[in-house]
């Protein structure tokens, strides 16, 4: 056991590489398919993203949906007016969805506290409601954006199946070695500075909003590749994208696996995903009943989520190991 935490904290992404890459092979020995693999790499990268936001800096939105709904549309009308080539369409779905977040951002952060989540969730809710009415004739409304027969492609390879499982992959895995480069990095010992005393730290003179802005704007490129690539995964925008719920789960996502770990709001998400798709199946009409009640369990025994209880098992076997070495 010693032996493969040690292999755990000097090679994590290695490892963590080794285990998505070989997703494919393992997954359906769990009941797992193709498709929702896929689908778990975009989600486990929208809450990589989230992560860096709540789990550095405390701040809490209620409405990130707002970046990964619209990078999707914008996704969406670039295969349906210009081409179904994803480079150019991520480009500009990034583009898009890091403009919003700038604005929304410094019009937000200004805020702290249940506030800021009111107001991203305010935020949201306008967009949702504007993608049902305002702007439905480019939405589709509640119909959504239909892309009919639409296959996306990459430098002329089409983008399904394993093809398209391992470019998530790839950009999960890239995602997680950038979030991890942040998280050592003076900026990212700042932005966990601002969680611990925003107070204090302004009192050294240190420029706080603009390195919340930061956290804000980098989480919110994440939710916006992850948008992209779900239309990519998907060819369809439906307006649930930007709805409070899509931000919902994300939270739930990352309150299960363990906020502030990187890794934890990633395993959240894929437990999440999994137990929707696959454990929801037997437990039927119930699944959502065992899936609070499994929620609420967390919150109360491991509030570090999944994460704190893969600790507190460590440190168990690590102590019964060292009480058999003394006898």
């Amino acid at each position: 056991m010693e032996y493969v935490v040690s292999i755990l904290k000097k090679f994590p992404l290695t490892v963590f590489a080794l285990v998505v890459l070989t997703m494919p092979f393992w997954f359906p020995w769990i009941g797992g398919y193709g498709g929702l693999a896929t689908k778990i790499m975009i989600w486990a990268l929208f809450a990589l993203g989230f992560d860096i936001l709540l789990g550095f800096t405390g701040y809490l939105s209620f409405g990130h949906a707002i970046f990964f709904g619209v990078s999707a549309y914008a996704t969406g009308l670039m295969f349906k007016h210009f081409s179904d080539e994803i480079i150019p369409a991520m480009i500009v779905a990034v583009i898009v969805g890091t403009l919003a977040s700038v604005i929304i951002g410094y019009l937000t952060l200004k805020k702290s506290g249940i506030y800021f989540s009111i107001l991203t969730l305010a935020f949201g809710e306008m967009l949702h409601s504007s993608a049902l009415s305002t702007f439905g004739s480019f939405t589709g409304g509640e119909n959504g954006l239909t892309l009919p027969d639409m296959i996306p492609s990459m430098l002329g390879i089409e983008m399904r199946g394993e093809v398209m499982f391992y470019m998530t992959a790839a950009v999960l895995i890239l995602g997680y070695y950038i979030a991890r480069r942040i998280s050592a990095s003076p900026f990212g010992l700042i932005l966990k500075a601002i969680k611990s005393n925003q107070e204090r730290l302004e009192y050294t003179g240190i420029d706080v909003q603009k390195y919340k802005l930061g956290a804000f704007v980098i989480s919110a490129i994440y939710a916006s590749v992850a948008g992209s690539l779900m239309v990519v995964y998907e060819p369809y925008v439906g307006t649930e994208y930007l709805r409070w719920s899509t931000s919902g789960n994300l939270v739930l996502m990352s309150v299960m696996g363990g906020m502030g770990t990187l890794i934890g709001p990633i395993i959240g998400a894929a437990f999440m995903l999994y137990f929707e798709n696959v454990l929801s199946v037997p437990l039927g009409e119930e699944w959502l009943l065992v899936l609070g009640l499994i929620f609420m369990a967390i919150v109360i025994f491991l509030p570090g989520g999944f994460t704190d209880g893969f600790k507190l098992i460590y440190k168990k076997l690590i102590g019964k190991k060292s009480d058999g070495e003394e006898n």
